[in-house]
């Protein structure tokens, strides 16, 4: 008996088959490459149509690979946007949670999503689906037609059972942005305030909530993909530190009832409970950039293009070291922050001897992981005083030992790496396996 569990990532995606019966995972994974071209350097976009055929693709695979199959549960990026019409059919691109047209200037020299913030009285940020949606509103840009917004997986989900209107689960409507995340629902005094209609949500139900069948397969509604990498990386909830490294960057811990603390995010769990989330833009962002800035280095002085992977493995083989009065401090902030998008990184305490290729290598790893503690430092000491654990996962942390040796320095506590290695799609099958037991009991 397996359950699938789907991750639609910004760069790959990523399935996983788990066996109840010998606890065995059969993985898939493909590139994510449905980037569209824009001149707008703030504008990310992805096609949608060639997700649905990659996810279609995988599910075939499993159905060759996997018999009695429990059920199906997809996860990913739950800050994007799509619209479809009526009937269910896309009429626009995927807008992933990179793009960043709500910081672009509306109205007295102030951006779209401060403008959004004033009029609804939330902190959002530029990426969420409602901040997209809000500046696409006020330009013209949203589809003729247009019936429902919704993430990519809920979009997915709804396809693959024929259905013409989205479900969101919790984790996901609150990941759009203007939801009350006590009541667990779209707060719909705010979203007439800020002049956006209500009837463009999408439904939200309970966790758990059966979409329809794709065949004979149960579809069950879709989840966070942060929410999605904690279940299938974390066991012990009140014990652990969860942190992630991919594209991004998260700190995530567990609280059994909503609280909110200035600077992070509280976010719903499907399972139940919150998790209290610290969000940087970058973080395996930072690495890269790194990488790109080595290469194009090695072509200035040698005339060749080096092969950027060979470029990464000898940066992750940079061995490590203890910290030290002389080290470069760097701030991974290239991107901003939710908060203050106009922010930019740094590099502090250059001196005439320590601007080496190693030590920014290991600089720019204390900058990722400096950034993610900074964030636990800021939880009450009734959340922090039980963490020993330090759980990490994402492919940042596990293709470079240095990162992991460095974490443990920083947080004082050994790092563990979760056992799965696509923890989002294992958490999804983590969901499939809880919501079907319930269903028999």
């Amino acid at each position: 008996m397996y359950c699938i569990g789907i991750d639609i990532g910004t760069s790959s995606i990523c399935g996983v088959a788990y066996d109840l019966h010998t606890k065995q995972c059969l993985t898939v994974a493909r590139e994510n490459d449905t980037n569209l071209f824009s001149d707008n350097q703030w504008e990310k976009r992805q096609k949608v149509g060639q997700i649905e055929a990659i996810v279609r693709d995988m599910l075939q695979q499993f159905q060759k690979q996997c018999k009695d199959i429990l059920g199906i549960c997809l996860t990913g990026q739950m800050h994007g946007i799509l619209y479809t019409d009526e009937h269910g059919e896309a009429l626009s691109p995927l807008y992933t949670w990179q793009d960043g047209r709500g910081n672009l200037i509306y109205k007295n020299n102030r951006s779209y999503v401060d403008c959004l913030n004033q009029a609804s009285g939330y902190p959002l940020a530029t990426g969420y689906g409602l901040v997209t949606h809000f500046y696409n509103q006020c330009n013209g840009e949203v589809p003729d037609g247009a019936h429902k917004l919704c993430t990519i997986m809920d979009y997915i989900a709804m396809k693959l059972c024929n259905r013409e209107h989205p479900l969101a689960d919790p984790s996901n409507a609150a990941g759009l942005g203007l939801f009350d995340k006590k009541q667990l629902r779209f707060d719909i005094p705010a979203c007439v305030a800020a002049g956006i209609s209500p009837d463009i949500l999408p439904e939200v139900v309970q966790p758990g909530t059966l979409v329809g069948h794709y065949g004979d397969i149960p579809v069950y509604t879709a989840i966070g993909d942060n929410q999605a990498a904690y279940l299938g990386a974390v066991q012990d909830f009140q014990c652990s530190i969860h942190v992630t490294v991919g594209t991004s960057s998260q700190l995530s811990v567990y609280s059994d009832q909503y609280m909110e603390v200035e600077g992070m995010d509280t976010r719903p769990l499907p399972t139940g409970g919150y998790l209290l989330v610290g969000a940087p833009l970058c973080g395996g962002a930072s690495f890269a950039m790194l990488k790109n800035f080595f290469v194009e280095v090695l072509k200035f002085f040698t005339g060749q293009q080096w092969n950027a992977k060979d470029v990464y493995r000898m940066m992750a083989n940079v061995p490590y070291r203890h910290s030290t009065e002389d080290d470069l401090r760097v701030e991974t902030l290239f991107s901003g922050t939710r908060l203050q998008p106009e922010k930019r990184g740094r590099i502090n305490g250059i001196s005439l001897s320590n601007l080496t290729p190693e030590n920014l290598v290991r600089g720019f790893l204390m900058g990722i992981s400096r950034e993610l503690h900074d964030f636990y430092r800021l939880l009450p000491e009734e959340i922090r005083q039980n963490k020993t654990l330090l759980i990490g996962s994402g492919n940042g942390i596990r293709k470079n030992p240095l990162l992991k040796k460095i974490f443990e320095e920083c947080f004082e506590m050994p790092l563990r790496l979760s056992e799965i290695q696509e923890e989002a799609a294992f958490g999804a099958c983590m969901c499939v396996s809880k919501w079907t037991n319930l269903k028999k009991l």
